[in-house]
């Protein structure tokens, strides 16, 4: 039993220290203002999306309000890791690419596309 308990605890200590050293320092700032789509999968539907944000350093907080079948209005808090933005909302995150003037990604239910205003 111990050995099982060592070598789960060795596998644990393992892979956080994976999940810390995989940040990347930011490559892109996000802040500003990003309008685009959301494309739902099924019968969730679609509309328009647009956010406010800020960066600082790898921290982002914001606005985003959303149209269609997700009326979400709200704050939102993220963090940037090389090209990658990840998004934390009120019921919901989504991982976006960011190429330039444009993002894109998708959350657990839609597919989104932005540009920069």
């Amino acid at each position: 039993m111990k050995h099982i308990i060592w070598r789960l605890a060795i596998v644990c200590i393992t892979f956080v220290g994976c999940a810390t050293g995989s940040t990347k320092p930011p490559s892109v700032d996000v802040t500003g203002t990003w309008a685009g789509d959301w494309v739902g999968s099924g019968a969730v539907g679609n509309g328009s999306v647009t956010m406010t944000l800020h960066q600082s350093g790898a921290s982002v907080t914001g606005d985003v309000v959303m149209s269609g079948g997700s009326p979400f209005n709200g704050p939102v808090t993220g963090t940037v890791s090389g090209d990658e933005f990840s998004i934390r909302y009120r019921g919901g995150n989504a991982h976006l690419t960011v190429k330039g003037n444009e993002m894109s990604g998708s959350s657990p239910f839609s597919r989104w596309t932005l540009k920069r205003q």
